[in-house]
């Protein structure tokens, strides 16, 4: 999606929200969708009834727009001539579809892409304005139980959290966030709203293309994640909304090829499955868009990779502990902070500060095997995951040539600059948790720092011990 389309469609979910009718919705709707697209002709159409139209005056032939279809790519209109059409539906239970259509040439994908985003809130906006219509009713008829009226609120107070959610996703999205800060901001909304459930994003491994990865999660509670990849693979497989073994998924695209799946599992017990299944079908609308302008796998590296070394950012790299730890082959994971770093951001400044990081992370790479994996975490804390492993001492080995490269001078702004490693070791084992595993060679590297800094000490569960009795 460009970055003029996101725009226009930040301002129409502005729009569309303000809505104060059915009518109104369609109205905004017609309009914003030929704007948007410098077409000529639109309407909304709602089965057999014209809902709202532009083009062709103000009370056209219904049938002019109701036969067109899905699938149709051209029509002929009186007084205008022929012309080309796109239809998108609104909402399948009601037969109700957002058509446009210009003259001067066919619709691109991007654009069919956008009118698909706005068909679908649309049909979002008119299922709460008529769950508000329909309460009012109800209310003027005859008073409810007060559970029963409670949960209705709850519903409406969700849908209208919906569309707020959804809104500033969009306005993320039209600003440049960066493509994995809005991944995860689209997940960690979908979970927001099925209060505490899972939300997950699967793509297609950028390395290996009939592989499938969690590209972004919140929540695990209680969740296979094999059975995460599996509901995406079939969602992806079939091409539409799927679930199974308590979890729903839908396909994921970037432009009109599918390139993942966004699956979620509500454990709310007062999350209706209509909503649930509204919050799939908007998010996952959300992440094909994202994934659409973001279309280069450039885009995809970024985020999973940190900017200034270049190196696989946290996510990524516990992704790959925990494939290790699954396969439960042998393996080691080293977790490094620089010592003196903090002067040399005092003294020197941030640039020097920057460019010391950078040479940190040459110096990691040549100093550690191609199959294993170095990442950095933030600040001077990078983490490598050494595997495979003949056992602990090639492990030590490695840490001790990391401490030596990192310990020789750099040459940074004509100045010559020292700086070096502290270095904890954690060692795999099937029980083991990725985070687990980091947080004990954290700790390791901790007691390396405090005890002999420029060292390294290796993981003993008595740490832990050391660690809580000193906090209490």
């Amino acid at each position: 999606m460009t970055a003029w389309s996101m725009l226009q469609l930040s301002e129409y979910f502005s729009a569309i929200t303000r809505a104060g009718d059915v009518g109104m919705a369609a109205r905004i709707a017609v309009q914003r969708a030929t704007e948007a697209t410098d077409a000529e002709l639109g309407a909304v159409v709602f089965g057999d009834d014209l809902a709202a139209s532009v083009g062709l005056g103000r009370s056209p032939d219904p049938t002019l727009f109701t036969t067109i279809r899905s699938g149709c790519e051209t029509a002929t209109f009186p007084g205008f001539g022929p012309a080309y059409v796109t239809v998108h539906v609104v909402a399948a239970d009601h037969d109700e579809r957002l058509v446009v259509a210009r003259a001067d040439e066919p619709f691109a994908a991007e654009e069919r892409q956008m009118l698909q985003g706005m068909a679908k809130v649309l049909g979002l906006a008119m299922r709460s304005l008529r769950t508000i219509a329909a309460e009012h009713q109800l209310r003027l008829e005859r008073e409810r139980e007060a559970e029963a009226r409670l949960v209705l609120v709850q519903a409406l107070e969700r849908r209208e959290r919906l569309l707020e959610t959804l809104l500033r996703v969009q306005r993320a999205a039209s600003q440049g966030t960066p493509l994995g800060e809005l991944l995860d901001s689209i997940t960690s909304g979908a979970r927001e709203l099925l209060n505490d459930g899972v939300a997950a994003l699967v793509l297609h491994d950028l390395n290996e293309p009939g592989r499938l990865t969690v590209a972004s999660l919140d929540g695990l509670a209680g969740v296979d994640r094999d059975a995460l990849l599996r509901t995406a693979r079939r969602a992806m497989t079939a091409g539409r909304s799927v679930a199974e073994e308590g979890l729903a998924a839908a396909p994921v695209h970037i432009g009109d090829r599918v390139a993942g799946g966004f699956v979620i599992a509500g454990h709310g017990a007062d999350v209706r499955d209509s909503e649930r299944r509204d919050v799939l079908a908007a998010f996952s609308e959300q992440a094909s868009l994202a994934l659409t302008g973001a279309h280069t796998q450039a885009a995809m590296h970024e985020a999973h990779h940190d900017p200034l070394t270049r190196l696989p950012n946290r996510a990524l790299f516990l992704q790959r502990v925990e494939r290790v730890l699954a396969d439960d082959t042998g393996a080691a994971l080293l977790y490094l902070d620089l010592d003196l770093f903090k002067q040399v951001n005092d003294t020197l400044g941030h640039a020097a500060g920057d460019e010391l990081l950078r040479g940190v992370a040459d110096r990691l790479r040549a100093s550690v095997r191609e199959s294993d994996m170095a990442a950095r975490f933030g600040g001077d804390e990078f983490a490598v995951l050494l595997d495979p492993i003949t056992g602990r001492r090639q492990a030590w080995e490695i840490a001790q040539r990391v401490i030596d490269a990192i310990g020789a001078p750099f040459e940074i702004a004509g100045r010559t600059v020292l700086t070096r490693a502290s270095v904890g070791i954690a060692y795999s084992d099937a029980a083991r948790t990725a985070e687990g595993l980091v947080e004990d060679a954290d700790l390791a590297m901790y007691r390396a720092k405090k005890t002999s800094p420029g060292t390294c000490r290796a993981f003993e569960p008595r740490m832990r011990t050391d660690l809580l009795r000193t906090v209490c």
